[in-house]
Formats: structure tokens, sequence, C-alpha cells
């Protein structure tokens, strides 16, 4: 099983074994309430899980509750959310 956690001190979201072992992050950095979303990267033996789409959805979440935006910075974060209506109201201009 994989935990997923947002640790604001941080500035990430990230995924994490039951052992405690760190195997994914999505980073971003607060600009005055817009989240630049800037990194992601999953461990490469654990690819092809979705972990870096989980990980994505929970920084959305959590943005959304906290009344952030996110700016798309990362090569990943900017193809998984480019064009989704169902962003279109936490993408900051």
């Amino acid at each position: 099983m994989i935990n997923y956690i947002y640790e604001a001190d941080r500035n990430h979201v990230a995924a994490y074994l039951q052992d405690g072992t760190e195997i994914g992050e999505t980073t971003y950095i607060n600009r005055d309430g817009v989240w630049i979303a800037n990194h992601t990267y999953v461990n490469p033996a654990h690819r092809g899980k979705n972990i870096a789409g989980n990980m994505l959805e929970l920084l959305i979440e959590t943005a959304r509750e906290k009344k952030h935006k996110i700016k798309p910075f990362c090569p990943y974060i900017i193809r998984a959310m480019q064009g989704k209506e169902e962003y279109a109201d936490i993408l900051a201009d």
C-alpha cells in the first residue's frame, strides 16, 4: 500500500511505502497564493502505478481546500492538467 501525504512544511506531496520509504514527490513554490508546481518524481522501480497522478490529485485537492491556484511548470503537470475542464477552477492565469 502507498500512502500519499501533503507536507506543507516541505511544499510538496509525497508518496511513501508502508515502511516509510519515500518513493515519489510533487513539489511547488508558493508565490502569493499561487502554487507553482515545478517538479514531479517517481522512483523508477515504482513507475506505471499512477503514483504521479495520485500525488497531483492530492496537490489539487489541497490547493482547492486552501483556496490557492496552481500554475503548472513541471512538464508532467502541464500535460496532466492542460485543456481539462475539471481543472479550470484551480489553474492560475
